[in-house]
């Protein structure tokens, strides 16, 4: 995950919102190690995290006022209970709906409350 806010950038000032959006992605990995998924099936949100984050990215571009929101706010602009953005990456419905299913666990994630216990 290091490496990804240099490959996603297109422009320098790309760079820290890269950063930022890697170090708010960063807990929900961990959380998925602690719960103890296959690699196969962190593997697989891994990708989709990559691409979520290169589409936050590329739309950077277009609203240039989403530079100035943290990581997190970032990340929850673009995931909602319904998934995540369209990806001009995946080219199949199957690997949308898995590209959403990966948006919908991390909107749980970043939700304030969960199971009753502010995080």
């Amino acid at each position: 995950m290091e490496v990804w806010p240099d490959r996603w950038k297109g422009l320098p000032e790309d760079l820290p919102v890269g950063k930022k959006i890697v170090q708010a992605m960063h807990p929900f990995v961990l959380a998925m190690v602690e719960e103890g998924l296959a690699r196969s099936t962190i593997n697989r949100h891994m990708t989709n995290l990559w691409l979520l984050g290169g589409e936050i990215i590329s739309r950077m571009h277009h609203e240039s006022e989403l530079a100035d929101l943290s990581g997190h706010e970032l990340l929850c602009r673009f995931v909602d209970a319904e998934g995540g953005p369209y990806s001009r990456h995946l080219s199949t419905e199957a690997e949308q709906r898995a590209f959403d299913g990966t948006c919908r666990k991390l909107h749980r994630f970043l939700q304030p409350v969960r199971n009753g216990v502010d995080k």
